[in-house]
């Protein structure tokens, strides 16, 4: 009925290139009508809010990283008990907020220019710190209240599909290679120019949750633990119902069934989510582009090497698992003995990477 299996048909590097491309006007836009207000911020106003200047600051640090899988369930009753930092999106800030624990940092990395009405306008996160880059919606930087942590986004210009250039004539391959090559002096020479006082950049790696790992690790939390970072649908459940405050008062969101087939064929759910499903390695739904984000987030765990845990519920089985309710009550302290050396997390990524 469905494609088993994580093997993604489309290689990382075209997706990238991909997402890229379509959003590449919209961040260096964005890059220069944001420009003066940073600037006044880090530069004339001396304001300590470039990542740079936050480098291993919090040493040892225990955090929580909170998507927006079912599995989050499992955090939401502890949420107040929990003394340690919360990295979580724009779009799950105000759930945790109702539930017990406003995150601390608050992570807007997506350029959509409705980011604010939609999770911002009539929110109150004082006390929150907003991580975000100078290619996010200029109504967010201007409006946000709070302290702010910026960071550049890398991008690596890269050249693939090597058989594509074979045979063809000069211009063709002029063509392609031109293509592959977007973004490369805006990414790699032009933003690190023009926002030297950023200084930070962190690899673009797909997703809030692999983005804000990155961060926090950068910052030096950890260990770092996964909630909610399901990547996929069980029992075909879209994501756990959120809370938003809208003219002072609370909305909760509908728990939403996945349009799928069911055994006989017969279409059921009540959201279409317009995605071609898998069935992951361990027989979870999930779809191409959640496939890709694991495969993005293991790649930023063999990069960076943190110590990262999962006490989500979803396809992610390679990484050590513990119980959330067993991390909230230790508040993140005394799991040494699960932890990886460098070589352990290689072997466990590679393998992942390098399976048929």
């Amino acid at each position: 009925m469905y494609k088993q299996g994580e093997k993604a048909e489309q290689s990382q590097d075209s997706r990238n290139s991909g997402v890229l491309r379509s959003w590449f006007n919209r961040w260096v836009w964005a890059s220069y009508a944001n420009y003066d207000k940073i600037e006044k911020e880090l530069v004339r106003d001396k304001k300590n809010y470039s990542l740079r200047n936050h480098q291993n600051k919090h040493k040892g640090e225990p955090a929580l990283i909170v998507g927006a899988g079912i599995s989050l369930e499992k955090l939401i009753p502890l949420l107040k008990d929990w003394k340690g930092a919360i990295f979580t999106s724009e779009s799950m800030a105000s759930t945790l907020k109702y539930y017990g624990h406003q995150p601390e940092y608050l992570c807007l990395f997506d350029a959509n220019q409705s980011a604010w009405k939609l999770f911002f306008e009539y929110q109150n996160f004082k006390g929150s710190t907003l991580v975000t880059h100078p290619s996010v919606d200029p109504k967010v930087i201007e409006l946000w209240r709070g302290p702010k942590i910026y960071y550049l986004m890398m991008h690596f210009a890269k050249l693939f599909d090597q058989e594509k250039f074979e045979g063809k004539p000069l211009p063709e391959m002029e063509k392609v290679i031109k293509g592959q090559l977007l973004g490369h002096d805006f990414f790699e020479n032009i933003l690190p120019a023009v926002y030297s006082m950023v200084g930070a950049s962190i690899l673009n790696a797909g997703c809030v949750v692999n983005n804000a790992v990155e961060v926090a690790n950068f910052m030096g939390y950890g260990p770092l633990f996964l909630c909610g970072v399901d990547f996929g649908f069980k029992n075909w459940i879209n994501r756990y119902p959120g809370m938003m405050k809208v003219k002072g008062k609370w909305t909760k969101e509908k728990t939403n069934i996945v349009e799928h087939e069911d055994e006989d064929g017969k279409t059921i759910g009540d959201i279409n989510i317009n995605k071609e499903f898998i069935i992951s390695d361990n027989g979870i739904p999930t779809s191409a582009e959640q496939v890709k984000y694991k495969l993005a987030l293991l790649s930023v765990y063999k990069l960076d090497r943190p110590q990262l845990f999962d006490c989500s519920d979803g396809i992610i089985t390679e990484l050590p698992k513990l119980d959330i309710k067993e991390v909230v009550e230790k508040n993140g302290k005394g799991f040494e003995r699960k932890y990886r050396t460098p070589e352990e997390i290689v072997k466990c990524t590679d393998a992942y990477f390098n399976r048929k």
